[in-house]
């Protein structure tokens, strides 16, 4: 990774990294939290919280998914995969006060496409105010008010991760030189596997970005995460 960001060092993403890497937690301690105001919350980063129902919202169709396929969660695997679920919405978090640092924005036409495209909120392929005001008050506990507030919060950490991913960007001598490394100088399926190797090289460089972000700036972070809520989800 460091040998990575060094041959980067003139380019936009030192830039962004170095964006990143300052000040993106200054203002973030420091807040009084009631115990009543953790009621019903799985976890908190800075003045953000994770409510139990969003939580459940964003799980729920994981594991029936899986289940739907066959697997069998035990306990203890259900458990890790609430554990990975609640780590990736503190650091959606993370992103989204980032993005807005960075003053990346939408407009409200935008998040009008995104809800309406939303099939939970659709009836026979076509977008329902009331069917989208019944999901978001069962579902996520929340008025649809507060739903928006947290769906452009989502979409700016997608479009975080997407600007990552970006200047994670692998160069053909890069692919080939890291294929070689990996198969040990045998080179003869280089073409026929190139596109494969070559985007999950680059999900991996984005991959440890964000997690060398978040080793560094991670001990001035004020967060708390309740886990008997978590597990008990």
């Amino acid at each position: 990774m460091i040998s990575f960001l060094r041959r980067h060092q003139k380019s936009i993403f030192y830039a962004v990294l170095a964006v990143f890497l300052s000040g993106i937690f200054v203002g973030l301690g420091g807040y009084w939290f009631t115990s009543r105001d953790m009621d019903g919350v799985v976890a908190r980063i800075g003045e953000n919280k994770v409510s139990r129902e969003r939580f459940s919202a964003r799980g729920n169709p994981y594991s029936d998914a899986l289940r739907e396929r066959g697997t069998e969660l035990s306990d203890e695997n259900l458990a890790r995969l609430r554990r990975e679920i609640v780590n990736d919405m503190i650091v959606e978090e993370i992103l989204a006060d980032q993005a807005a640092a960075m003053g990346f924005g939408f407009t409200d036409e935008e998040l009008a496409r995104d809800i309406q495209g939303t099939p939970a909120f659709q009836r026979g392929g076509r977008f329902e105010q009331d069917a989208y005001f019944r999901q978001v008050r069962q579902v996520f506990r929340e008025s649809p008010q507060e739903y928006e507030i947290h769906r452009r919060r989502a979409i700016s950490a997608a479009r975080m991760k997407q600007l990552v991913f970006r200047m994670a960007k692998v160069s053909p001598q890069e692919a080939k030189e890291a294929y070689a490394a990996e198969k040990k100088g045998v080179m003869k399926d280089f073409e026929k596997d190139k596109t494969a190797f070559t985007g999950r090289l680059q999900q991996q460089r984005a991959l440890d970005l964000i997690n060398h972000m978040l080793r560094q700036v991670g001990s001035g972070l004020d967060h708390q995460v309740f886990m008997d809520r978590v597990d008990g989800a």
